[in-house]
């Protein structure tokens, strides 16, 4: 056989022997596919999420009775899902994709440890995410104020529920295993990227209260099948039993990943070493400690001492604080000292993660605030604007990371300014929906105001005025999410990008990631070219 048939055959051999795109996408373990992966399933999952926050807008505008839903109790299914959505299918996940792509390349792994489980995570988080959102469209969700839901389908939905957890908690355990573990020879664990650090802070306390919620979760489930309800699983206090996910302290550990972008984008654009580093590693671990919100469950209140009230709940709130004024110091520190290598038009990471640590230092304030039992803001829609700020800072980070580190996860460039348009019109939505309902609050609307105004605490008819302007915002963040998905988009089909765009001196903009390894010549090929 001459050599040219045998090249021939081989390369028959290898297109045989290519798997087909299905068997790449099931099967594949790459950590920059995986975190593709993530952050545009979440991404598809939050515009489902922000269509819905829309919907639950325009039906709060009119408190005389529901208009869009069938009745109060759907009103509430879909009130639920737009919190459960926004961040456990949406924010959360964005930040697991972020960092399942960016942290191996930070410590100088050559990929996620345990990188089939990792694989495996995704699958299990898309799997319950997709049964929990047909839970909510069953008539199911997580119960109903006046018990008008379906119980199997209400079933259906905790069992979607703890796969989403069971999801994120298997991927974040690899993300950190990849920090403690796979870091390169001689890179120390305090010498790490302040955007590893961060996850390792965050994701250790996601590992120690997100089993909480899937014990809360279980409860439910096992009261709720095969009998009435006596307890845990009735419809009307299914919800009451999670809601401390979604508010103070717990809020925080959520959000805490946009510190580690913010300390990675900002001393890189102004060129200017970050001062204090142990600090800032430091102040990052006492945010999360601040943020551990497993105790903070008003509904297993013992009679007489409420949660919400006790020392260390209304301490906590207002030590978070200033540590993110200290956080922010720093960056502000930094900056001015790298101010002559910035420029008339500075990057759009850059602006989008100081505005996220400016909404994020609003979500603290507004936590103190709430924790004032004078007040009386904590069943009030205060709370709600809480989250808003909070969540929706952590939304604006992903924004700023995905175009700073876009173009090493994908490969080719996107452009900057869709990008920043993108975040500054998320910005937008978050300051009118978030500013509108913390006003509505102090007016004394319900946190859930209901399908009737007693319900909603007996607003005057200034509320409905901000109700109005909410759903504007509600449009506006609807907008930013499809911006970013343009950009998204115009990147797959963008030139191919630069090693390293930024000047960045951390590990990921020198590694040769695996896809770009194998596209390499191989030993034989060097010496034929020589």
């Amino acid at each position: 056989m001459t050599t040219t048939e045998t090249e021939q055959e081989n390369e028959s051999f290898t297109e045989l022997a290519a798997p087909s795109m299905l068997e790449r996408l099931a099967t594949g373990t790459d950590h920059l596919f995986l975190g593709r992966m993530w952050t545009t399933a979440a991404g598809f999952f939050l515009l489902i999420t922000l269509v819905i926050g829309v919907l639950v807008g325009i039906e709060r505008v009119d408190l005389g009775g529901t208009v869009l839903f069938g009745s109060g109790d759907e009103y509430f299914q879909f009130w639920t899902l737009y919190r459960v959505g926004l961040v456990l299918l949406g924010v959360v996940p964005m930040f697991v994709g972020l960092a399942t792509a960016v942290v191996p390349l930070q410590v100088g792994s050559p990929s996620i440890v345990f990188s089939r489980a990792a694989a495996l995570s995704f699958w299990t988080w898309l799997l319950g995410s997709s049964i929990t959102l047909v839970g909510f469209l069953a008539d199911g969700g997580l119960g109903a104020p006046n018990a008008g839901s379906q119980r199997q389908a209400v079933a259906l939905t905790i069992v979607g529920l703890l796969l989403v957890i069971v999801g994120i908690l298997l991927a974040i355990t690899c993300v950190v295993t990849t920090v403690v573990a796979a870091r390169v020879s001689g890179l120390s664990i305090r010498e790490v990227p302040y955007f590893s650090w961060s996850m390792l802070v965050a994701g250790t306390l996601w590992l120690v209260t997100l089993p909480v919620l899937a014990a809360n979760a279980v409860l439910a489930y096992v009261d709720l099948r095969g009998r009435s309800a006596v307890y845990f699983g009735k419809e009307n206090v299914i919800w009451d039993q999670l809601d401390w996910v979604f508010t103070h302290p717990q809020i925080y550990v959520f959000a805490l990943p946009l510190i580690g972008i913010a300390f990675d984008v900002v001393p890189v654009v102004a060129k200017s070493r970050q001062r204090n580093h142990d600090v800032v590693l430091t102040a990052i671990g006492l945010l999360g400690v601040v943020g551990f919100g497993a105790y903070a469950q008003p509904f297993f209140d013992t009679p007489g001492t409420p949660v919400m009230q006790e020392a260390l709940y209304v301490v906590s709130a207002f030590i978070a604080i200033p540590i993110v004024l200290l956080l922010l110091g720093g960056l502000v520190d930094t900056l001015k000292r790298g101010v002559s290598h910035l420029s008339a038009k500075p990057p759009a990471p850059v602006i989008l993660v100081l505005i996220s640590v400016l909404l994020l230092l609003v979500g603290t304030l507004m936590g103190a605030i709430r924790s004032i039992a004078p007040l009386d803001l904590l069943v009030r829609s205060f709370t709600g604007a809480q989250m808003t700020f909070t969540i929706g800072a952590a939304l604006v980070a992903v924004i700023a990371g995905s175009l700073w580190w876009g173009d090493r996860i994908i490969g080719k460039s996107a452009p900057q300014g869709l990008g920043l348009l993108s975040g500054l019109a998320i910005t937008g939505g978050v300051l009118l929906i978030g500013g509108f309902d913390m006003i509505s609050g102090f007016f004394k609307m319900n946190d859930f105001p209901g399908s009737n105004e007693i319900e909603a605490g007996s607003p005057n008819s200034v509320v409905e005025v901000f109700n109005v302007i909410t759903v504007i915002g509600a449009l506006i963040l609807l907008g930013g999410l499809m911006l970013w998905m343009l950009v998204a988009w115009r990147r797959l089909n963008g030139s191919i990008a630069t090693t390293n765009p930024w000047g960045g001196h951390t590990l990921e903009w020198s590694a040769v990631t695996s896809s770009e390894s194998s596209s390499l010549p191989d030993d034989n090929e060097v010496r034929k070219g020589s």
